[in-house]
Parts: C-alpha cells; structure tokens; sequence
C-alpha cells in the first residue's frame, strides 16, 4: 500500500522536517515500529541523506539541504507491528533559492519591512510566498553604493584645552555589518592595511566610526564597505505591490462592500512617496549664466 504527498515546497538551503501520517493504511490496532527513506533528486541532482523518527501513527522525515533546483522525491517505508511494509512519496518542489540573507543585513531588512509593509508571507506567486529576506536583500543589493577604499571625514570634538580626535564619518547610512566579514567592511589605514575592528565601533545605521583612544594626529583612514539606499528599494518593493495588486477590483454582493482596489492605490501612493525620497528621485537644481548682470 502506498499514498502520495504534494505541494510540499523547500528552498534550497532550508532543512524542513515533513510529518507523514500512516494512519489510513495501518490494520486496526497496528502500530508503525519503523520507518526509512531515501530521496531522489531531479535529473543529475544530487541525493541526499534523508532522517526519520517514529511516533506511531507518524514518520517524521527530516529533508535538506536539497540543492537541486525542480522537483524532489521522498520515499518513505513504514514497518508496522505485524511486519507488514507501506511507502508514502513525498514531492517536495525546490523551486526558489536560498530564503536566508547574509547576517550583515539583518537590520537594514527589518527596516525595510517597516516601510514596506513586507511579512514572510504578504502574498504568493507561483507557490513562491513574498517576502523572504533574502528576496528584501536581493532589491537592496540593486540600490547600494559600493564604497572601494574611499577617505573617512574625521571630525574633531572640542573638549578642555583643545580638541580629541575619535569620529569618523562614512558620508552615508545603512551599512552591512561587519559580521558579514572584512570583504563587506574594513576600515584600512593609508598603506592600505586593515585597522583592527578591536580599535573602533561603528554605528551602521549612521554611518559613523569612533575610535577607542584619540587618533591625537588626525590620522587619515579610509573605509570599504556598502550603503544602501532603503528608500529606493522601498519604492521598488511597493511597485512589485503595485503590479500583484493590479488585478484587485472593488465588488458588492447585496449590502456587502469591497474596495480592493485601495491596495493597488495605496501601494502606488507608497511607492511614489518612497521613490521621490530616493536617489532615483527627481532632483532639481538652479542654474545660472556667467555673463548674467545684477
């Protein structure tokens, strides 16, 4: 005897533990005693190591990493008390990446999520749900500024006697933490070598670097790392909104009311506002000519 399992979804580096219930094929009074399973990957997809454990009537599998993108199959046997053997498949759909973000983004996503109104679980498309964090840190990473050995502004603090030396600005906000390693942030002196991250903290969201001791001599530092623009990727988050939300109609049935069609003026409404705060904004400025007379 065998049953089938559908619509089970996974990304690629999720490790997801699927109950199976036995219940319907198992004799009156049976119990499971055992379970296995194996998996088969898609074409040229490699398998991978499937755990079960057993609490009758359920065979609890645990699945993952599955790396091969496409559909995955898991076997699962059932041993019941009586000796007698039933499998259940389980198709798992990988059909999307990675859900998880570098840890360096971590605030910057949750800040987005504020603006944007983005739950893990806003709307599907495809089975694929919106908004994981690594699809947030995928617009984001559309929208940085990626600052190669650029020069800190230092700026003194008056105290008794004279001035100290200790801050230290990058010139923007919302920055990848250094958790995500020295390849994403490092402050480096003028040869080129990186400063200990032992000797300063950072303040990311400012963009703001302050020195343990008086860099008495103003020393000269520069900075590698990545800035992001939340307003404009805000505005691109709302214009994805914009185009699922485009097939909201308003509708009435007897005394009953909907105006769904205020989710597709909102969220544009959102997403020009966020847009004209953004560096892909329209800007203005004032010109003059040089022969002008006053």
């Amino acid at each position: 005897m065998s049953e089938i399992f559908g619509n089970l979804s996974q990304s690629t580096n999720e490790i997801k533990t699927h109950t199976v219930d036995f219940t319907s094929l198992l004799p009156s009074g049976g119990t499971v005693t055992a379970g296995t399973a194996t998996h088969t990957p898609p074409g040229g997809g490699t398998t991978v190591a499937v755990t079960c454990a057993i609490t009758s009537p359920y065979v609890y599998v645990t699945v993952g990493p599955l790396a091969t993108l496409g559909v995955n199959y898991v076997d699962v046997q059932a041993t019941f008390n009586d000796g007698d053997i039933s499998t259940a498949r389980l198709i798992v759909d990988v059909f999307y990446p990675s859900v998880a973000a570098r840890s360096g983004m971590v605030d910057i996503i949750t800040e987005l999520r504020g603006m944007t109104e983005a739950s893990a679980d806003d709307y599907v498309v495809v089975n694929q749900g919106y908004w994981s964090d690594k699809q947030l840190q995928d617009i984001l990473d559309k929208h940085a500024w990626l600052l190669d050995n650029e020069p800190l502004t230092l700026v003194p603090t008056r105290k008794s006697g004279g001035y100290e030396y200790k801050d230290y600005y990058i010139g923007r906000g919302n920055i990848e933490k250094t958790t995500g390693g020295t390849a994403i942030f490092k402050v480096l002196d003028t040869t080129g070598t990186s400063v200990s991250s032992a000797l300063y903290s950072v303040d990311y969201n400012v963009g703001k670097i302050t020195f343990a001791t008086d860099q008495v001599t103003a020393v000269i530092y520069n900075v590698t790392c990545a800035a992001y623009d939340l307003n404009a990727a805000a505005a691109e988050v709302w214009r994805k909104k914009v185009s699922h939300y485009a097939s909201a109609y308003d509708f009435s049935s007897d005394n009953h009311s909907v105006k769904r069609e205020q989710l597709f003026t909102h969220a544009r409404d959102q997403m020009n506002y966020y847009l004209g705060l953004s560096g892909d904004g329209v800007n203005c400025i004032s010109l003059g000519r040089a022969d002008d007379i006053y």
